[in-house]
């Protein structure tokens, strides 16, 4: 595949997907001491997924302004360029992400679909339902408890098939499915999810992609006096073995803005 490739991710509607943080403990690792007794494993499961129903609904009053550096380099990461930097007003309206005003550095564009390279769309909204409804249907593991950020939290993992994915993959004009792991970090107090990371490395050969990441955290957002657990930071990765390189992209999301939070009715007498 060329440089000039395009090279994008586009969530389709089937089944209804920053910068890293810790990581899920290993075999030598032990995890953080709890500072209280997590609920049971299957308890806190179901907590979640009602939790993330509740979270999907906040997000269609939430607009806020996303930002995107994207960068490519080596895979050891001894290399780094930046390639440019795109901004957008985002906002979460019928199960979809909304663009707008999309500049690449100081310049205008119509849509991601314009930009060459690696990008991606749903970090904000679509990637936590598609995985809250894959927490229903798909068969579910524990993992691990680890803190994230300070928040206790409970690891689960699950795997997606080809067959069942909801990641279509589009390099040029062809689509792909995609099957995929994922492992959710939900916080052990309220049930939510706190990290959502996504993982293809069986990408079809002939797009020379070995791996694909992809990853949001969600942190609390104070705003007109409350507190809202919103997506803040994600990161989307896309490795070529063969050819020993990476491309990458970091995500935030500020300037949030509650739908008819700076609303006035004024009425005109007769």
């Amino acid at each position: 595949m060329s440089n000039r490739a395009v090279l994008w991710l586009f969530l389709c509607s089937v089944g209804l997907f920053g910068a890293p943080a810790d990581s899920i403990p290993n075999n030598n690792e032990k995890a953080p001491p709890l500072a209280a007794p997590f609920p049971p494993q299957a308890q806190l499961l179901e907590r979640a997924r009602a939790a993330n129903s509740d979270l999907y609904a906040t997000l269609k009053s939430f607009i806020c302004r996303e930002e995107i550096e994207r960068f490519k380099g080596n895979l050891k990461g001894s290399r780094t360029q930046p390639i440019d930097r795109v901004s957008a007003n985002l906002s979460f309206e019928n199960g979809t992400e909304h663009y707008s005003e999309i500049l690449q550095n100081a310049r205008s564009r119509q849509s991601f679909s314009d930009l060459a390279g690696a990008w991606s769309e749903g970090e904000f909204g679509t990637l936590l339902q598609q995985t809250g409804k894959l927490l229903e249907t798909e068969p579910v593991s524990f993992i691990a408890f680890a803190t994230l950020g300070g928040t206790e939290t409970a690891i689960y993992h699950f795997s997606v098939s080809e067959d069942n994915s909801p990641w279509d993959l589009e390099v040029g004009l062809r689509h792909y499915r995609i099957p995929f792991t994922t492992d959710v970090w939900i916080s052990a107090a309220t049930g939510e999810i706190v990290k959502i990371g996504r993982k293809s490395s069986s990408v079809p050969v002939e797009t020379r992609i070995s791996e694909i990441d992809w990853d949001v955290s969600l942190s609390a957002v104070d705003l007109n006096g409350q507190s809202w657990l919103l997506p803040t930071v994600a990161s989307y990765s896309v490795s070529y073995t063969e050819s020993k390189r990476r491309e990458w992209n970091q995500i935030s999301f500020s300037n949030y803005r509650h739908y008819g939070s700076e609303s006035t009715l004024r009425f005109s007498g007769f």
